[in-house]
């Protein structure tokens, strides 16, 4: 016999399915909500729904990590930044996370972690590309 826990999972599962019929996936969001009802401790930490810890976690043995900011990136060189060093960081094998502050002037968080090589020759591309979009600047 299934729990409650998971008869929900199934429900909302159907509630989902790109390939439900809307009055399908309509009954199945109702159903869930009966459920929930039942049982109002359902309703939190759903394993599916749960999201990690946001929390920078420290590198591994023989790992380093390395973070940075650049900021004043103009609305041209956004997309073209992020997916430069999204790139670079891939074919590194680095665990990269690159985010954006879009306040002006937009700012980009940079952590990667990796081999201290790996991690080298990311800093050294990093450089070269801020160097190239600097001087691109200065040209305009």
């Amino acid at each position: 016999m299934l729990s409650h826990r998971d008869r929900l999972e199934k429900v909302l599962a159907i509630a989902i399915n790109p390939g439900a019929y809307e009055e399908e996936a309509v009954a199945a969001l109702h159903k869930a909500r009966e459920l929930v009802r039942k049982d109002p401790k359902l309703a939190h930490l759903l394993p599916s729904l749960a999201y990690p810890s946001s929390k920078p976690r420290p590198a591994s043995p023989g790992e380093t990590s390395l973070e940075c900011s650049i900021t004043d990136v103009s609305d041209f060189w956004l997309p073209i930044l992020l997916n430069n060093l999204s790139e670079h960081a891939y074919e590194l094998g680095l665990k990269s996370k690159i985010t954006c502050d879009f306040a002006t002037p937009t700012t980009v968080d940079i952590r990667c972690d990796g081999t201290p090589a790996a991690c080298e020759a990311f800093q050294e591309h990093l450089n070269l590309i801020i160097e190239y979009i600097k001087s691109r600047k200065r040209e305009n």
